[in-house]
């Protein structure tokens, strides 16, 4: 279903002469998506650069396809009362706005940072959300579209530095996430890891530099580089973390 909605998306793009955009993207439906963009002009955006959840962009060759043409909006949450505010989590924001009646579709990427949320969403939902978004969890909160204060809430890594026997799922799961090879076998088989959206039953499934790596339950980490080799025959990797 996927594929067909691109395909109609492409000849949309080609037939009004106009740039085309999709909804967000989750990991898995954006790779999904770029294998049926071979020599089409094209981008993914979602609101940052390295955004998790973006739109796709389509347009005829002779457009140049920007950042800004997207239509994404910026909302920062912030509590009415900092005294009485709960350490808000992505879930407490998510599913106050799924309760708005809104598709989780419209939704990109959220952002905390100590008692204040920034979330990432379609355009035209934005004036919505400025309204009726007035409670997350039991805190009282205003929301309201902001671009200028973006960058105070781009996502922090932690950077985790190992040697692994081979760049297998199920050691880069070990070294990611700090628990035994073995663990990290029994939660791929047990269909707990994803990479990069896509769920991988298979231990010995290989991980590349840029893939996102997440195990339920506990969190999720970026392959960042594939170093050389150690004295010891082992692989040097660097992760990045989600904080």
């Amino acid at each position: 279903m996927l594929k067909k909605r691109i395909a109609e998306l492409k000849k949309r793009a080609e037939f009004m002469y106009t740039a085309e955009f999709t909804d967000f993207l989750t990991l898995s439906e954006a790779e999904t998506a770029r294998s049926v963009l071979s020599g089409t002009n094209h981008l993914f955006y979602g609101g940052f650069t390295g955004s998790e959840r973006q739109m796709l962009c389509v347009a005829p060759d002779t457009v140049e396809i920007t950042p800004e043409l997207f239509p994404v909006c910026g909302m920062r949450i912030t509590p009415k009362s900092i005294r009485f505010a709960e350490e808000l989590t992505h879930r407490d924001v998510l599913g106050s706005v799924l309760g708005l009646g809104l598709e989780r579709s419209v939704i990109g990427d959220i952002y905390l940072k100590e008692k204040e949320a920034y979330l990432l969403c379609a355009e035209r939902i934005a004036p919505f959300l400025s309204e009726h978004l007035i409670q997350v969890r039991h805190t009282g909160v205003i929301c309201r579209i902001s671009t200028a204060e973006a960058e105070e809430f781009e996502r922090e890594f932690r950077l985790v530095t190992k040697t692994v026997a081979a760049n297998r799922i199920d050691a880069v799961v070990a070294a990611a996430f700090g628990i035994a090879r073995g663990t990290s076998a029994s939660a791929i088989s047990s269909g707990k890891v994803f990479i990069n959206g896509r769920e991988t039953t298979s231990p010995s499934a290989t991980v590349k530099e840029g893939d996102v790596i997440s195990l339920r339950g506990t969190g999720k980490a970026r392959l960042k580089e594939i170093g050389g080799l150690t004295k010891k025959g082992r692989i040097q990797i660097a992760l990045e973390r989600y904080q």
